[in-house]
């Protein structure tokens, strides 16, 4: 009761979007910019490495690549869902290539089966940046739980709004302890002044 943010409205909101949406490891944060950058920090998303996201979105989509120190490389999109060409993304992917993050603008995403795929066999991080696409899905799964990372946005404009915000949702469970850490000012735990 003694803290101004993050106290019992912030763990509600995360416990009630887990349970709506049926995601288990998520965390809210300030906004999906610093989610994205935070995701990205997480996986060690560092210089040298290629990060790659469609032509057509958000520029604050690239903003936390630049901010890693990675390349940006950009893919074309189909015009039937405004996200990832497929077959255009499989002849761009390197060994560099260490993150591919689709983007679900107004809803729509590209073959995530296909896409969650790729990513597999060439062990590459697939994170969803879904900040449009709160409650929208590909068979029968919402969008932001299908890749190893989802994000959205709770900005003035999206689908719900906290005003600014984001909700970050991760497969697996270390990686919000990582993520916490970062928002955190490397502290893991409340009430804590150590600072990792």
């Amino acid at each position: 009761k003694t803290f101004l943010t993050e106290n019992a409205e912030t763990k509600k909101f995360e416990n009630n979007f887990s349970k709506k949406f049926k995601m288990k490891n998520v965390i809210a944060i300030s906004n999906w910019t610093v989610g994205l950058f935070a995701v990205l920090k997480s996986i060690n998303i560092k210089e040298g490495d290629e990060v790659i996201i469609p032509n057509l979105t958000f520029f604050a989509t690239a903003t936390p690549i630049i901010l890693c120190g990675a390349k940006i490389v950009l893919c074309d999109v189909e015009t039937d869902n405004f996200s990832l060409d497929l077959n255009k993304l499989k002849k761009i992917i390197t060994k560099k290539t260490r993150c591919i993050i689709p983007v679900h603008l107004f809803g729509f995403c590209c073959e995530m089966d296909k896409l969650k795929s790729i990513c597999k066999k060439k062990r590459i991080y697939l994170v969803e940046d879904s900040a449009q696409a709160l409650g929208a899905k590909y068979k029968n799964e919402f969008l932001g739980n299908i890749g190893d990372f989802g994000g959205f946005s709770f900005y003035g404009n999206k689908i719900i709004t906290t005003g600014e915000g984001s909700m970050i949702v991760s497969k697996k469970k270390k990686f919000i302890g990582k993520i916490y850490s970062l928002k955190n000012h490397g502290r893991r735990k409340k009430k804590n002044f150590k600072h990792k």
